[in-house]
This record gives C-alpha cells, sequence and structure tokens, in this order.
C-alpha cells in the first residue's frame, strides 16, 4: 500500500508536490514512492539516496528506457496509484569492485582509461576468457538489458529487451566489430560480434595486463567515478548486486 510520496528533480517539481498532496502524504524522509522529474541522472540520484522507496519516473523528453511517463501524465499515474492500478518492477542493479572500492549502477558500468596509454586486458567468467584473446582499447562497458540502450549501444552493443536476464559486455574503441542487434527472448541468443551476452548470474572478471590509470563509471555519475591506478595483474569484478531498484509501473 503506498501511503507517501516525495518528488525530486527539474523545474515543475514543485507543481508535482501540489498535485501529490491531493492524493497521498508528503514524506520527503522516508517516502513509499520517490517521483523523478528529469532524465536518468535524476533516477539514479533517487535509487542512490532513497534507497528503500519505489520510483515513479517522469520525463520531460518522450523517450527513456526507465520513465514511461511525460509530465503531462502526472495526474493520471497518481489517480491509478490511488486505485492500486499500478505493479512493482524490481530491477537489476550492477556491482563493482576493484579492491576496497565498490559501486553500483543500473545501466552500466564503465572502465575507461585515464592514461594516453591504451588498456590491455582479458574478461572472464567462471575462468572462461569470454572473448578468447587479449583486448586493446580504451575500455570496457558492462550493460544491464535497461543500460543496453545507453552508452553500449553507442559502442555497437547490442539492445536487449528490460525482462532479460543477462547483461551485455562491450569493449569500447578495440579491435573487435561491433554489431548491433536486437535480443527478444534468452531462447534465441545469437553471437553479436564485438560484444558478448552473460547470464545475470554469471561473475565477470575483467583482468589487466598493463600498469596504467583508468576511471571506474556507474551510470555516468561524474560524481560518483573512482579513479584507480591499475597494476598488471589487477582485477575489477563487475556482478548483479544483491539489491534491486524498484520502479512503479503500470
Amino acid at each position: 500500500m503506498i501511503r507517501s510520496m516525495w518528488a525530486i528533480g527539474k523545474p515543475g517539481v514543485e507543481n508535482i508536490k501540489e498535485t501529490i498532496r491531493k492524493y497521498f502524504n508528503l514524506d520527503e524522509k522516508k517516502p513509499d514512492v520517490i517521483v523523478t522529474l528529469g532524465g536518468d541522472g535524476t533516477i539514479f540520484r533517487a535509487a542512490k539516496e532513497y534507497s528503500n522507496a519505489s520510483i515513479l519516473p517522469i520525463t520531460k523528453l518522450s523517450f527513456g528506457a526507465l520513465s514511461q511517463l511525460e509530465e503531462s501524465d502526472v495526474l493520471m499515474a497518481l489517480k491509478k496509484i490511488d486505485r492500486g492500478e499500478y505493479n512493482i518492477e524490481e530491477v537489476m542493479r550492477l556491482e563493482a569492485e576493484y579492491k576496497d572500492f565498490k559501486t553500483w549502477g543500473i545501466n552500466d558500468i564503465v572502465i575507461y582509461r585515464n592514461d594516453e596509454n591504451t588498456n590491455k586486458f582479458r574478461v572472464f567468467s567462471n575462468g572462461k576468457d569470454i572473448f578468447e584473446d587479449e583486448l586493446s582499447g580504451d575500455g570496457i562497458i558492462v550493460a544491464t538489458p535497461y543500460g543496453s540502450t545507453g552508452y553500449s549501444q553507442a559502442a555497437g552493443g547490442p539492445i536487449l529487451e528490460g525482462n532479460e536476464k543477462m547483461f551485455v559486455v562491450t569493449p569500447i574503441c578495440s579491435k573487435y566489430f561491433n554489431k548491433r542487434l536486437v535480443i527478444k527472448n534468452r531462447n534465441v541468443m545469437k553471437v553479436v560480434e564485438g560484444s558478448k551476452l552473460l547470464p545475470d548470474d554469471k561473475e565477470i572478471v575483467i583482468k589487466f595486463f598493463r600498469d596504467i590509470k583508468n576511471k571506474i563509471v556507474p551510470d555516468g555519475r561524474k560524481e560518483d567515478r573512482a579513479y584507480i591506478d591499475i597494476k598488471v595483474g589487477d582485477e575489477v569484478i563487475i556482478r548483479r548486486a544483491k539489491e534491486n531498484t524498484k520502479f512503479v509501473k503500470f
């Protein structure tokens, strides 16, 4: 039962709060639902600051993998929630670990060089080198299905539907040629040249073979990026996080 809400985001959010007040209690500290007005950055902020709340994303644009609604749909959405006509969808998070550092993302985890040299690394899962070769390039993207339409796609990775239970692993500017492909269900998996698909219960280990400065960036969040000095033999581990992010869906 949803009893309280709060709203954060771009100009116009105060009007949304006034609309919320007609149907639900306004609670800034522990809302059942956090309404976000903006893009993915606002959604990621909500997921970080209100980890126990479900998110209702409202976009000012006409697209967005995590957003179903535009600003003009707010009243309709609140009425549906008040009538109980909604579902709570849990979306996976990715978790990255490097030595004592940990971070997480909803869309993707990106490892990108912060150095004039290129990265040299291999990617393992269950002890198997999934690319069967040492990769040389700017870095690598590990994306969730929702993240597959972002940076990963721009780097040539495939598009996955939101309910797929897998990751897509895409090298950035490597010698591998990337080709896009829409994956509609797990039973018709195809080999994607330049990108690899892995079930979301698999752990990904990225092992480096050159001393180099890198940065780990979750969901493109500048404030959460970490600069790391990689040494030969160092590993970054990426896996599905234990916690999910909850979204209100209709």
